[in-house]
């Protein structure tokens, strides 16, 4: 349904959490997509009961927003859009129906997994679903036949969806569910009661629509249920749909059909599940302005991943600002602004870019009480000018002198609730119009520029060569201990070995002793490497098992690290993982110093979960991901701002504020990349490793 897809694309932006995929799973062809991209991946169900939540979860919120907005393109370059919504929605509307009712039956007769139930009769609606579709042909004209796998209507074998469910390999329970769910009663008497609440669920859909009298023989039969019970039932179905059609703006121009009654002792056979529903062929005005809403939605999500890929190109805080400027004018015209940014006491700064007035410095704006139109536009997180919203105050008409134009326009750089900059543009009257229309465009523009600027900032941008300076002071200092380092690593080495003869065959223990030494061989490469400046960067090791690392890692820091600190350890490794080509002791001193960095995060115990993932995909290349994250309390944007930079530790002890970043520098020489996020519930760091196969 267009509206899904508009009313997604929407909340996506305004509400990125629970509300947003929670909506996901009010579309059959929509739930159809998330369940086979999870599956598909999926080596097992492991029993779990399926649900909309579950594959979400698995899939992960970057992947499901890649569905929707892959399901929105098709949606308006399809010859279907062209037809009116009101056969679709009829669709719609039973298959929601249908899902509501398994929901209401599996809560009446106490089944435990209820969204197990609702996935049941969503599912029920794709083989009519499918039927219409195939009755158009590529132009959109309909009349053209069957297309082949699509059963003839007189077929009462429910092929789609039941093929489905065995491809996606779902458990058999659910699968029975869907391949049963319009066989005669007396012959589901006895099957599990997942089986027979998605048959009744769907038969008193079908009476819902006009299609076949109450099923009250399967109800008795099934569940005992008497026609007060089942009004009931479908009372609070069908209120739940009307709710979710109102939700996404989806308006029926026609009553449902009265439910038919059958002559005295004659029980109606199944019928045509989408009799029942009379609606307008025409357009309605409301489906049409949808339609139209959703065609400017895609093209703005294009232009947004154009305006992305510009913005990559940057290398520096100012270099980014440049890209943000040529991206307005592309999307909107503008001239280029002057831009406000965030200093060191909090206030918002001019930051004249080359080639403008340097004076301007000695501008600053007030963040919080200010009466400006320029405040407002911070205070409403939006894009505010003078000549359409109102003429402000002397600030705002001292910005239009300084931009040499009519009017100003401020556009917030704001995203996941932190202020990046505020772009001034010079605008003049025969722009304002075509601007007014571009608000929501607008807007997007300044999230994405945020957060290309917080990305540049966090991953230590424009920092490269205090880094240097630094990490050489520390490569001078380490020159002159390194004589003496090696020395005690020598005997530490000898008595490892001793230790090992004597353990005879302890195989255990005889492991921890390899991974001590394998540890010592470490300590030794890393001196080595940082004591000379001039050596040649080392080869990739061949082979590496990224998991069998990571596994090692948690045993030689279990001890000492996480167990004293009361902190557990979580781990997610990707099965069948290849072994890739990097170099194994630098990916084993970031992976340490992110273990390391999440446990003294987590003073009084928590949990540290450690992930894998394989043929991640970034710019057409695949990649190994690796997730270290905790439950610490996260940090503030202003660290986050300087994160992989050196700075001076407020740990105390032995900690030098160096941690990081080493691991930024590491990153950078086995040509990985590294992103953290900063939440209420800790950091999570991420780190893409290039997937390049041994021998490949």
């Amino acid at each position: 349904m267009p509206h899904v897809l508009l009313k997604l694309l929407t909340m996506d932006e305004a509400e990125p959490g629970g509300l947003w995929l929670e909506a996901i799973g009010e579309d059959p062809a929509l739930t159809a997509r998330l369940i086979s991209a999870w599956r598909t991946n999926a080596a097992d169900s492991n029993g779990a009961p399926a649900g909309i939540a579950r594959a979400i979860a698995a899939l992960g919120t970057d992947r499901v927003r890649a569905i929707v907005r892959n399901a929105a393109i098709q949606q308006v370059f399809s010859p279907l859009s062209s037809q009116p919504c009101a056969d679709l929605k009829k669709h719609w509307w039973r298959a929601i129906l249908c899902a509501n009712l398994a929901e209401q039956l599996s809560l009446r007769t106490a089944y435990p997994h209820p969204q197990e139930a609702r996935l049941g009769g969503i599912l029920c609606g794709l083989d009519p679903l499918a039927r219409w579709a195939a009755s158009f042909n590529k132009n959109g004209e309909i009349g053209v036949g069957q297309a082949e796998g699509v059963r003839p209507p007189n077929d009462p074998q429910p092929r789609i969806a039941a093929g489905l469910v065995l491809e996606w390999r779902l458990h058999p329970f659910l699968a029975d569910a869907i391949r049963y769910h319009q066989e005669a009663v007396d012959q589901l008497a006895d099957t599990h009661s997942l089986v027979r609440i998605v048959h009744l669920a769907n038969r008193l859909a079908n009476y819902l629509t006009g299609a076949e009298p109450l099923p009250l023989d399967a109800a008795r039969l099934f569940f005992g249920l008497e026609t007060l019970d089942l009004d009931r039932l479908a009372a609070a179905a069908q209120q739940s749909t009307a709710e979710i059609a109102r939700k996404f703006s989806i308006e029926f121009e026609e009553k449902t059909a009265e439910p038919p009654e059958p002559p005295p002792g004659e029980r109606r056979l199944h019928r045509n599940a989408l009799a029942g529903m009379p609606l307008q062929a025409v357009e309605s005005p409301v489906d049409a302005q949808i339609k139209l809403d959703l065609a400017r939605e895609v093209r703005d999500l294009a232009l947004m991943d154009s305006l992305r890929d510009l913005l990559s190109e940057a290398n520096g805080f100012d270099e980014m600002l440049a890209k943000c400027t040529e991206g307005a004018h592309m999307l909107f015209g503008l001239a280029p602004p002057l831009y406000f940014v965030m200093d060191k006491e909090h206030k918002l700064r001019a930051h004249p870019l080359a080639g403008q007035d340097p004076r301007t410095l000695e501008l600053t704006l007030a963040m919080q009480g200010g009466r400006s139109l320029a405040a407002a536009a911070l205070g409403k997180n939006l894009p505010l000018n003078s000549l359409s919203d109102h003429a402000g105050t002397v600030l705002d008409r001292q910005m239009s002198r300084l931009l040499s134009s009519s009017g100003v326009l401020y556009l917030p750089f704001a995203a996941n609730g932190t202020l990046s900059a505020l772009a001034a543009f010079g605008i003049e009257p025969h722009q304002r119009p075509r601007l007014g229309k571009q608000r929501r465009l607008m807007s997007r523009f300044g999230r994405a520029c945020a957060q290309a600027l917080q990305s540049g900032r966090a991953s230590g941008t424009g920092s490269a060569e205090l880094m240097r300076e630094k990490l050489s002071a520390m490569q001078i200092k380490t020159r002159r201990v390194a004589h003496e380092v090696n020395n005690p690593l020598s005997i530490m080495k000898n008595y490892v070995k001793l230790l090992s003869m004597k353990l005879g065959d302890d195989e255990e223990a005889k492991n921890d002793l390899r991974i001590f030494n394998d540890e010592i061989d470490r300590i030794a490469s890393i001196i080595r490497s940082l004591a000379s400046l001039a050596a040649p960067a080392p080869a990739a090791d061949a082979g590496i098992d990224i998991n069998g690392v990571i596994r090692d890692l948690i045993e030689l820091a279990s001890d000492t690290l996480f167990t004293p600190a009361k902190i557990s350890v979580k781990t997610h490794l990707a099965e069948d993982l290849p072994p890739i080509s990097t170099q194994r002791d630098k990916l084993k001193q970031i992976l340490l110093n992110l273990l390391k960095n999440a446990a003294e995060a987590m003073p009084g115990g928590g949990t540290v979960t450690i992930m894998t993932r394989d043929n991640v995909n970034r710019d057409g290349r695949p990649y190994v991901e690796i997730m270290v994250s905790d439950t610490g309390p996260g940090m503030t944007a202003e660290v986050m701002a300087h994160l992989f930079e050196p700075v001076t530790s407020t740990k105390g002890g032995d900690h030098a504020g160096l941690g990081l970043a080493i691991v930024n520098q590491l990153v950078e020489e086995i040509h990985a990349s590294i992103t953290c996020i900063s939440e209420r519930s800790g950091l999570a760091f991420h780190l893409l490793i290039p997937k390049t196969i041994t021998g490949g």
